[in-house]
This record gives C-alpha cells, sequence and structure tokens, in this order.
C-alpha cells in the first residue's frame, strides 16, 4: 500500500468548501462533506474541522482546487485560493498540492442532473462533488 493516501481534496469557495478523500490506495475518490463559513463560524472554524478530518482519516497529502487563469476574473479567485492556503500550511505538516479545478463544477452539476436531481435541491452538494471530481483527475494522472 501507498504511504501517500489517502488524499483530501478540497474546493475552495467564499462560503462553502467541498471535501472529498481518496480510499487508502489512492484510487476512488468519494465525496465527503461540505464545510460552511457562517455568522458564528469564521475561517478558523473551519480550518481547525480541516484539521481534525486529517486526523480522524491519517490523511496523507492536501489537494486544493485552484482555476486557472483563463480570464482576469479567475485572478481573484485563485488568489483567494492561494491566501488559503498560505492559512492552512499553519495549522497541517503534510503536502499541499493544487490542481486545476477548472470545470469540476460544470462536471458535478451535470452528474447530478444526470442522477435526476435538481440544481436547486442539490446546491448543498455541488462542492463536495466539485472536489471529488478533481481529487479523482489527481488520482487517476498518478495512477497512469
Amino acid at each position: 500500500m501507498n504511504k501517500d493516501f489517502p488524499v483530501l481534496a478540497i474546493d475552495y469557495g467564499d462560503k462553502n468548501f467541498g471535501i472529498a478523500l481518496s480510499d487508502k490506495k489512492g484510487i476512488i475518490a468519494s465525496p465527503l462533506t461540505v464545510l460552511r463559513i457562517t455568522k458564528n463560524r469564521n475561517i478558523d472554524h473551519l480550518l481547525n474541522e480541516i484539521r481534525d478530518i486529517i486526523k480522524h482519516y491519517n490523511v496523507k497529502r492536501i489537494v486544493v482546487g485552484k482555476p486557472q487563469i483563463f480570464q482576469d476574473s479567475y485572478k481573484q479567485s485563485a488568489y483567494k485560493v492561494e491566501k488559503f492556503v498560505i492559512k492552512l500550511k499553519e495549522i497541517v505538516n503534510i503536502p499541499i498540492i493544487f490542481q486545476d479545478e477548472s470545470y469540476s463544477t460544470t462536471q458535478a452539476q451535470n452528474m447530478l442532473t444526470s442522477l435526476g436531481q435538481s440544481t436547486k435541491k442539490s446546491r448543498n452538494k455541488i462542492d463536495m462533488i466539485s472536489a471529488t471530481v478533481f481529487l479523482q483527475d489527481f488520482l487517476n494522472s498518478e495512477n497512469k
């Protein structure tokens, strides 16, 4: 068994963070949860939850989705992700890798729609499915 698994994926959002996890062999990505920032739960609460998840699942690496900069509007998103990773590195001591997540939300919406779930009803799931999509892409690229 590879010592670099499981891998945790984080789909960064301004309020919602999708979380996905690989299996211990690094073959399959599965949705785990969505963590939310609210009036009573700030980024520090969220970072503590991520640290707890890492400990609980004995995570070896983190993959964070980062959009490619196709247009100026993506620059701000990429900057926010980079700032988040700086904070994350302060509380965890495992490798953090960026993964292109440019189309993961669209793929997640398409997957849920194909399963007969409306976009409105599945809004809560989109972020963790998106994290699952780019984590699976990452795992597939490692297993080539």
